[in-house]
């Protein structure tokens, strides 16, 4: 190779690097997964399998018990997250359930650099249960996930105001994207939505979610707050697909994930 050549090709490939470096790219998903327990004994096992058949690396879970008795006292998120590979783990009980909790949580890499959790009750207004909003802040981004009230919509309407609320308070000046997941029980031409969307930019395709056996509605969405930062979104997706398990059974709902990239100043 000769000289001018060489050079030229090594400062091309630190340009490259320096480029790269500069960049986050992540595997965003989001699973209601029903305790675990809508149509087989326990599908944690088969759950974990799919996420890491698709290489998430972090995951938004709704409808999650925590040493209940319907779901055999069982810490599912501890048990999910261990399953993942000893992966960090975030829980926020809803309320008391049979001698435990039912709530929503997240799991993640811990490679991602967790910062801080936090968590914040939704109004329960009309409707029968209780609701959450779980927040994880790691080093480059942050990552919240939600479930939605399934009876009221003026409690959907109170329960996202809330959640704008929090993050217009708590994270006014953050440079970092904030993503929201979740199960919001709405359609996505309803009054919720469409609110929604006046704050945040909704990345993950309006695909049928739900039932998951035969798929007549979109409920579970991923929306984004890119703040200062630059996203891009490489794919989006409602997974179907996977060599792992049978997602008609696993849950009564459809996982989505989202690719995107965050490009660092």
């Amino acid at each position: 190779m000769k000289k001018t050549t060489f050079w030229a090709f090594l400062l091309s490939l630190v340009t490259l690097i320096s480029c790269n470096s500069n960049e986050v790219h992540l595997r965003l998903a989001h699973y209601n997964v029903g305790v675990f327990h809508k149509t087989a004994e326990s599908s944690i096992d088969v759950i974990a399998a799919m996420m890491k058949e698709i290489e998430a690396d972090v995951v938004s879970l709704n409808e999650l018990d925590s040493c209940a008795r319907r779901t055999g006292f069982v810490d599912q998120l501890a048990r999910m997250s261990a399953l993942m590979g000893d992966w960090g783990s975030h829980y926020v009980s809803a309320m008391p359930f049979q001698g435990g909790a039912y709530g929503v949580g997240i799991t993640y890499d811990p490679s991602l650099n967790l910062v801080k959790k936090d968590k914040v009750a939704l109004p329960k207004l009309l409707g029968p249960e209780p609701r959450v909003l779980a927040v994880t802040e790691f080093e480059d981004f942050i990552f919240a996930t939600c479930h939605l009230d399934y009876v009221s919509e003026e409690t959907q309407l109170g329960q996202v105001d809330v959640i704008n609320e929090y993050f217009n308070t708590v994270y006014a000046d953050c440079d970092k994207p904030i993503f929201l997941c979740g199960d919001f029980n709405s359609k996505p031409e309803s009054d919720p939505i469409m609110k929604m969307v006046q704050s945040w930019t909704l990345i993950s395709e309006t695909a049928l979610t739900y039932p998951a056996d035969t798929p007549r509605k979109c409920i579970d969405y991923i929306f984004v707050r890119p703040g200062k930062t630059e996203i891009k979104v490489a794919e989006s997706k409602v997974y179907t697909d996977f060599s792992t398990g049978d997602v008609r059974t696993a849950s009564d709902h459809l996982p989505v994930f989202v690719d995107v990239v965050i490009v660092k100043k």
